[in-house]
């Protein structure tokens, strides 16, 4: 999503381009006739603090300095998609900025009264007038514009889909440590009785140690699990402790431990083909999300960018590192 504070770096940017283009040779005078030197553009008077002078240049320098990268990779990806498009033979229309908004909307909140509401405190949270909320949905629309043709949805992701959305899901806790003999001795005294919640506080280095080891319900279906971890949770029971336990579990980071607390299965789930084209455009509007993103950072990072200010230049290598390594 989009921040409020490009937008706002915007709007003042514009402001100190215009007061530039001003006839700064001009001699001010009182009504006493006392000529004032002019002062420097940069050095223009734009507020008082405590009866404290703040400069435009004092201003535009912190500003930049924080969200000047944003900014400029908002300007530049505008004028990259544009350009895109313009490549493509593309052309929006406005029903491709109103479907746009419906997609914002339903992800907000099901319900569309509730939904406007979301997003109009949004749009007064962030500054966001018609106008710039009318361009971000724009860049949106032909980002999806050009990557549509690129997405081909299967049965395979459609199942996937289903599982997440309506499968069975298991509460588990979670050990990780970085030494196989801790994680075994672990296992050891989870089935001599020791409580699984105490050995995750004291042993495990995930950051769900603070509570217990305890995840949000976990669908073997998530690829946002690891895959040793998803393949592991249908062999646990709870029948006793130690079919609740799991093995001990080789991961990248280490080696962990799974403690089955329960699973949650929806009750009056429908069936595939009843929900398969609701499932199915699901799914395309996540696959479109996924492609625009990378057509996002690529182009950017393609872009040929000569920053000619110094704050903003460092601003602008930071914001690249941050697109290159989300």
């Amino acid at each position: 999503m989009h921040t409020a504070k490009p937008i706002l770096l915007l709007l003042i940017v514009a402001v100190f381009a215009t007061a530039c283009q001003s006839d700064s040779s001009q001699t001010v005078t009182e009504p006493d006739q006392t000529a004032i030197k002019p002062v420097d553009q940069g050095d223009r008077p734009i507020a008082y603090l405590d009866g404290k002078l703040v400069t435009q240049d004092q201003l535009y320098r912190q500003i930049v300095q924080a969200h000047g990268g944003e900014a400029l990779a908002e300007i530049l990806l505008d004028r990259a998609v544009k350009a895109r498009l313009k490549q493509e033979g593309i052309e929006l229309t406005p029903a491709d900025i109103d479907a746009e908004r419906d997609k914002l909307l339903t992800s907000m909140e099901p319900d569309p009264d509730q939904a406007a509401r979301l997003l109009r405190e949004m749009r007064d949270q962030r500054g966001l007038d018609e106008a710039k909320f009318t361009s971000l949905l724009k860049r949106n629309a032909g980002l999806r514009s050009l990557v549509r043709d690129q997405v081909t949805i299967n049965d395979a992701a459609i199942t996937q889909a289903y599982q997440l959305r309506y499968g069975t899901r298991y509460e588990v806790r979670l050990i990780i440590t970085k030494k196989l003999d801790a994680i075994t001795q672990a296992r050891r005294q989870v089935i001599s009785g020791a409580p699984f919640t105490d050995l995750a506080i004291a042993l495990s280095t995930d950051s769900s140690a603070r509570q217990g080891g305890l995840l949000s319900p976990i669908s073997p279906a998530d690829p946002t699990y690891p895959k040793v971890i998803r393949d592991a949770l249908p062999k646990l029971k709870l029948t006793d402790a130690t079919t609740r336990l799991s093995q001990v579990i080789a991961m990248p980071e280490g080696y962990a431990l799974l403690w089955l607390e329960a699973i949650k299965v929806p009750m009056d789930r429908p069936s595939l083909d009843e929900v398969r084209v609701q499932l199915t455009e699901s799914v395309r509007d996540e696959l479109e999300r996924i492609r625009m993103r990378q057509l996002a950072r690529t182009l950017i990072e393609q872009a040929d960018v000569v920053v000619l200010d110094p704050a903003l230049d460092k601003a602008w290598r930071r914001q690249r590192g941050v697109i290159q390594n989300p």
